[in-house]
């Protein structure tokens, strides 16, 4: 999206407060289990332009729902690149991350897309995270971040099931 028309087409669609909105409908269906991993179908899309048309009198379809998806996908990703680059804090306040102006320079070396995290914050990661997910488990003691802390008994049966 890097055309300036698309950026300006995105703004005016998705300003209101409706990236929150789509944010927040991702969320709950990631906790409700309704999309699993971050795999957003092309059903999803459709289901979420419904919800979406239905929530505002703006009339989303399914391919600007992808657009913007796609969109919140790239933004956390390379969010959490850069929380990866060394010498970079964060401000649980600001919800920002924090460095000196040689650390910057350092991250935006690495990558110039960075710069836009410079002056913006990325208020929404930890949903973004829990919708996209930063990593994958996998193996016998997997579990999702979505999940509630097993149980003393689960926990047996894991460590029973690790064993074996």
């Amino acid at each position: 999206m890097d055309d300036p028309n698309e950026v300006i087409h995105d703004r005016l669609l998705w300003d209101d407060g409706m990236e929150d909105v789509l944010i927040n409908f991702l969320y709950d269906d990631t906790i409700s289990e309704r999309i699993q991993g971050g795999k957003i179908t092309h059903n999803d899309h459709v289901r979420l332009a419904e919800r979406l048309s239905d929530y505002r009198t703006k009339k989303f379809n399914s391919k600007q729902v992808k657009g913007k998806i796609t969109h919140l996908k790239r933004r956390q990703r390379e969010f959490t690149d850069l929380m990866r680059q060394t010498g970079l804090g964060w401000d649980p306040n600001r919800k920002a991350p924090v460095a000196s102006e040689e650390h910057w320079a350092n991250a935006i070396r690495v990558r110039n897309s960075f710069n836009h995290f410079k002056s913006n914050e990325c208020p929404r990661y930890e949903e973004l995270c829990a919708i996209f997910g930063c990593s994958v488990a996998m193996g016998t003691l997997h579990r999702a971040s979505t999940k509630p802390t097993p149980t003393c008994e689960e926990e047996d049966l894991l460590d029973e099931e690790l064993r074996n």
